[in-house]
């Protein structure tokens, strides 16, 4: 029998303090290797490399309390018998921290005896990581930690290959690769389509482990994010956690473009670069005229036809911004730019721009179904773009766009192929 301690009770009680109120959890730093960390190392280090998995035998269950803080851990059973913990329990605010500080003096040890390149740990689940030539196993750094008294799940280790599953995400250290693992995968487009079932209802539950789910899907598609939003905000709606509500109009458009991307996107994905590269990308756009898009020295100008108003809602200066977008996306792949896992710095003068590249949303539905084709652009090629902001005055794109082609010459011009869907609304000027 294992007691359970919920050390944050009476949560409201002022004259009866919780152990937790007494306990600065900031005294308990530790060590989080999460998605990001260990996605750093991979861009940052050439491999090729060979992971391993170490797995700690009941982490929390291994640390001891000390004698004096006994009586604050005990629990009474239905008879009036008292239970001591005498292991660090789950309800402690310290628990991490408590487990993970003498965790993180084992990874020290285990970095300066083996020949390893670095060890990532998230709680008690260790990724190991060498070049080929390193001649340890997984073997000796088991029988190591036993030594030293760290009691060791044998069945959860794995020995050095190519590839070894960590935090939910299947890692290649050859080809420096990330993928969603295949059962997983299936499972997170079923889970979608039960979504999608016209007039289904859901408690806040089911969707709060939708969002919960696909967040962690978009660490590798972070195009993907603002396809999220929305169900956090049908979550906010909700009034009485255990009633069922249908799915909002906005929120299954998001999901079937989930569900169409996860089921035609390539599964493994060079490591993504939250690092923003500079190409000296700038673009704008002007109702009165048209498209300009400068990448360094080479240039795209567009003008409008006259009837590029006539759908009804007429579409915007907002929809010619993200349309510039777009363009200056296939000016890169024109220009043979576009390098896989990269993230290209964009500059704008407009404030909405900024702002939609930013949640990569917006409330025009025009704007949407564009950032729509620019994000399935975006995952299939692997690359990421970030905003920046430009004042007017210093946009290198403002004369294109308003039909002035000097100073740029001809020969700089990018004649890029426009995309059938914009034939009916531009031309090259």
């Amino acid at each position: 029998m294992r007691p359970i301690n919920n050390l944050s009770f009476p949560k409201k009680d002022l004259t009866i303090p919780s152990v937790n109120s007494f306990v600065n959890k900031s005294d308990f730093e530790t060590t989080w290797d999460d998605f990001n960390v260990v996605a750093n190392f991979f861009r940052s280090n050439s491999g090729p490399f060979e992971l391993a998995l170490f797995d700690w035998e009941k982490a929390y269950r291994q640390i001891p309390t000390k004698m004096d803080q006994w009586p604050f851990l005990m629990v009474k059973d239905l008879e009036g018998g008292l239970y001591i913990d005498t292991r660090i329990t789950f309800g402690g605010v310290a628990g991490c921290g408590s487990f993970g500080i003498p965790a993180d003096a084992w990874k020290k040890v285990m970095s300066y005896e083996f020949d390893v390149t670095r060890i990532f740990r998230w709680v008690d689940d260790n990724l190991f990581i060498k070049r080929p030539t390193a001649t340890f196993g997984i073997k000796d750094v088991v029988k190591r930690s036993l030594a030293l008294g760290v009691q060791t799940n044998e069945e959860k280790c794995a020995d050095f290959s190519d590839e070894q599953k960590f935090i939910g995400f299947v890692w290649n250290g050859r080809d420096s690769t990330v993928r969603l693992p295949t059962n997983k995968l299936d499972l997170r487009k079923k889970q979608i389509e039960e979504f999608l079932v016209p007039r289904a209802e859901f408690k806040f539950n089911d969707a709060e482990v939708l969002a919960g789910r696909l967040t962690h899907v978009s660490y590798l598609l972070p195009q993907l994010r603002a396809y999220i939003r929305g169900i956090y905000r049908w979550m906010n709606e909700w009034k009485k956690p255990f009633a069922t509500r249908t799915v909002p109009e906005d929120v299954v458009s998001d999901l079937k473009f989930w569900l169409e991307t996860l089921s035609s996107f390539k599964n493994a994905r060079l490591v993504h670069s939250n690092k923003p590269v500079e190409v000296n990308w700038v673009g704008d756009a002007s109702t009165s005229f048209g498209i300009g898009v400068l990448i360094g020295n080479r240039w795209s100008q567009f003008r409008l036809k006259e009837t590029w108003r006539d759908s009804v809602p007429a579409r915007g200066i907002a929809w010619l911004e993200t349309v510039a977008i777009r363009l200056g996306v296939l000016m890169l792949l024109e220009l043979g730019l576009v390098a896989q896992g990269s993230n290209y710095i964009v500059w704008t003068d407009n404030t909405v721009t900024e702002a939609t590249l930013t949640s990569k949303k917006s409330k025009d539905a025009f704007v949407n179904e564009e950032w729509k084709i620019i994000q399935a652009f975006l995952i299939e090629h692997q690359v990421d773009c970030t905003p920046k902001r430009v004042i007017s005055k210093e946009n290198r794109a403002d004369a294109l766009s308003r039909g002035i082609q000097s100073p740029h010459i001809k020969e700089t011009r990018v004649w890029l192929t426009i995309p059938i869907d914009l034939i009916p609304f531009l031309f090259h000027a």
